[in-house]
């Protein structure tokens, strides 16, 4: 069997691995009736804090910023929750699930023998949470939080941890991602993105970076060996 042309595959945590459609859970117990449109408002403004926190160099870990968002969201949807609601709300995103489709191509591709590595927007410490929740920790040789830049994706820097960290070029380097603004934060850096769309009608935000390859999860390990 050939080896994979890449010599390492990094994921993207939330949304990607972790299961963000299990939000709704969380958000329909604490605004019943209301959970999707919730979950949904809270994950565009916890995304929207850190690319603005980037912009603007003030920097916030991922806890912070996704309270931040919690509490935004919340205001502009008109919802009142007690103190101990919120705090259930607030640990929802280290207590996703793993989607079972990741679970398996994770092995596909650690018997592939790739080297397999975590590149998130979470905080060490939510990351670290997430990954014993899941119990995907020894899934992953490398576990990357973006604390190390102080700098949230698409930004550069934090692309360029996973080639500091494989010291490798970024071609070497495989990366997917379920997000469009990531698949092309990463494909610009010039690492190989596997991007894995919500839906046949998603597109790419058209910022002119190389495009992705368009992948479903199960079709991994053969793309790494191709790109």
């Amino acid at each position: 069997m050939d080896r994979p042309r890449v010599e390492a595959v990094f994921f993207d945590w939330y949304g990607t691995v972790a299961d963000i459609g299990a939000l709704v859970v969380g958000c329909e117990a604490a605004a019943p009736g209301q959970g999707q449109e919730l979950a949904a408002r809270w994950r565009a403004r916890q995304l929207e804090l850190t690319w603005l926190r980037t912009i603007m160099g003030s920097w916030a870990d991922f806890e912070a910023v996704t309270a931040d968002a919690l509490t935004t969201a919340l205001a502009e949807l008109k919802i009142e929750v007690t103190d101990p609601a919120r705090a259930r709300l607030a640990s929802c995103f280290v207590e996703l699930p793993a989607r079972p489709e990741a679970v398996a191509a994770l092995a596909d591709l650690r018997a592939a023998g790739l080297r397999l590595g975590v590149l998130s927007n979470a905080s060490r410490g939510m990351l670290a949470l997430g990954l014993d929740r899941t119990g995907l920790r020894s899934s992953f040789d490398e576990v990357l939080s973006v604390d190390a830049v102080r700098r949230y994706k698409p930004d550069p820097a934090v692309y360029r941890l996973a080639v500091e960290t494989v010291e490798t070029n970024p071609d070497r380097i495989g990366f997917v991602t379920t997000n469009g603004w990531d698949a092309a934060g990463a494909g610009a850096f010039g690492l190989r993105v596997a991007w894995l769309p919500h839906g046949a009608d998603e597109t790419l935000p058209l910022v002119g970076a190389p495009g992705p390859v368009v992948a479903g999860w199960p079709e991994l390990v053969e793309i790494f060996r191709s790109i």
